[in-house]
């Protein structure tokens, strides 16, 4: 009888244990809840979410100047193909071959990626059936 007596108070001890212990973690969840409110109310006051501005380090004296970052890789162009060619379509009131297309829009400075610019004509025209509409074998206008 010695022994089951040991053996429910060590049980009843554990409980007690795995009790106290689960009341513990639940006291430190609330005190770190409380504590992410406060950090979050902390941010919103000094404006998370926005960019951090920092001071440009100050070259050191001796040092060698850092290698510039390469360039992006596509060249900076003002509108897309497709806004110039529907202005070029619009201004010039009559359809354009593909051709003829590819050529004005490279001489309002539009810069392609591709070897043959025509190529990327000749996709956004087709694939942009709302704004343009084949009269002729590689010939198009403005879809009014």
């Amino acid at each position: 009888m010695d022994n089951r007596v040991k053996r429910i108070t060590a049980e009843i001890a554990a409980v007690v244990e795995r009790n106290l212990r689960r009341e513990l973690l639940r006291e430190r969840e609330e005190m770190l809840r409380g504590e992410l409110e406060a950090i979050r109310a902390e941010l919103g006051r000094t404006g998370a979410g926005q960019a951090v501005r920092r001071a440009a380090k100050k070259p050191v004296r001796g040092s060698r100047p850092q290698p510039k970052p390469p360039a992006k890789p596509r060249p900076v162009r003002g509108d897309s193909a497709r806004a110039l060619m529907i202005r070029i379509l619009r201004y010039s009131r009559r359809p354009m071959t593909i051709k003829e297309l590819t050529k004005a829009i490279l001489n309002k400075g539009w810069k392609s990626v591709r070897k043959d610019p025509s190529k990327t004509v000749d996709v956004a025209l087709r694939h942009n059936p709302r704004d343009f509409r084949r009269t002729a074998p590689s010939t198009f206008e403005l879809n009014r």
